[in-house]
């Protein structure tokens, strides 16, 4: 048993936080991508506000943060986030790619106590009722407009970083949907994501009661029955969705947790929970107090409450949590090999 580890271990905290696996909000650096109307300082400018404006959304997981007076102050100076940036011709159109360093945006947000999304992609159920229109003679307007519903979706779902998957509408899909549909097309899509395994899913009608294609498509959500445009309705999916799984930090709130991490069979493999643990938006001190087997005890001073600290490392790949009937700490097995 090591007790009250000696201070040259302390050298870890100093490291450079780990990148969380596929935790989008966990990057270093993130590199946006957008078209600009010129090479002039004004179409620059434009471009740096709009590629912060779609990071910022991401590192959230809503839209509203724009709507927020702090935000709206840095988004007229984006150049301070950005450390590089390039320009491009591509197909005759002119592209920059914009570089920003994660960890001043994560901790600008902090600061301001607006949320940070930690959760891989989530997965949306869709399906346009229109698609079935390629089945059936003299339907090419409604064709040509599902298929231009498609593309817009398949965009906003890139610019979310979320991912869109459709029924297979094999016959008892369609046995379904012919049975459903009549009396509800939420009650079928319910059943839809139950069969698939997908908890949000989002449908678009593209005709009336009478039959007649519509200007505009009429979608609604799971989480939002109110038929709306495909983009506010995608939208606000995205923002309720993402808001499950984001944490706010309180910078008024502190508190000391002991958590036990097990797994610990390696002094690269003690060295890399530290260094994981360090990184953490929540986290700021951490002392290690015991090593006894394979398992460190670890002692966290950190923002907010012990349930903001369990929700944060619950969506971290790397920790699994442990339950036991009666304990006084938390554990975790360390799952990074």
């Amino acid at each position: 048993m090591l007790k009250k580890i000696w201070p040259y271990y302390l050298i870890f905290f100093a490291f450079n936080a780990i990148e969380g696996s596929e935790i989008y909000s966990l990057k270093s650096t993130y590199e946006i991508e957008v078209l600009l109307d010129g090479t002039d300082q004004s179409s620059i400018k434009e471009g740096m506000k709009k590629s912060l404006s779609s990071l910022l959304i991401n590192l959230s997981g809503t839209s509203l943060v724009l709507d927020d007076k702090a935000i709206q102050g840095i988004i007229n100076s984006p150049e301070i986030y950005i450390t590089q940036y390039k320009l491009d011709a591509v197909d005759e159109k002119i592209v920059a790619s914009f570089i920003f360093q994660g960890d001043s945006l994560r901790s600008y947000l902090s600061e301001n106590e607006l949320p940070l999304w930690f959760a891989e992609e989530p997965l949306v159920l869709s399906y346009f009722p229109c698609r079935e229109a390629e089945y059936e003679s003299n339907q090419d307007a409604e064709l040509m407009y599902c298929m231009e519903m498609e593309k817009e979706l398949l965009n906003l779902s890139k610019s979310r970083n979320s991912r869109i998957t459709r029924p297979l509408m094999d016959l008892k899909d369609i046995r379904d949907f012919e049975f459903l549909s009549s009396i509800s097309a939420e009650k079928f899509m319910t059943k839809m994501s139950r069969r698939y395994g997908a908890d949000n899913w989002l449908i678009c009608l593209t005709k009336d009661k009478f039959g007649l294609l519509m200007d505009t498509p009429s979608c609604f959500s799971s989480e939002n029955k109110k038929p709306s445009s495909l983009e506010m309705t995608f939208n606000y999916l995205l923002n309720e969705i993402n808001l499950k799984q984001s944490l706010v930090v309180d910078r008024d709130v502190i508190n000391e947790s002991q958590i036990e991490v097990i797994g610990i069979d390696s002094f690269m493999k003690l060295e890399k929970v530290l260094q994981t643990l360090d990184s953490q938006v929540l986290i700021f001190n951490l002392s290690l107090e015991e090593l006894e087997g394979n398992s460190a005890y670890i002692s966290l001073s950190h923002y907010g409450s012990k349930v903001d600290l369990k929700n944060l490392l619950m969506i971290h790949a790397d920790f699994k949590e442990i339950k036991f009937k009666s304990q006084d700490i938390i554990s975790y097995q360390y799952t990074n090999t």
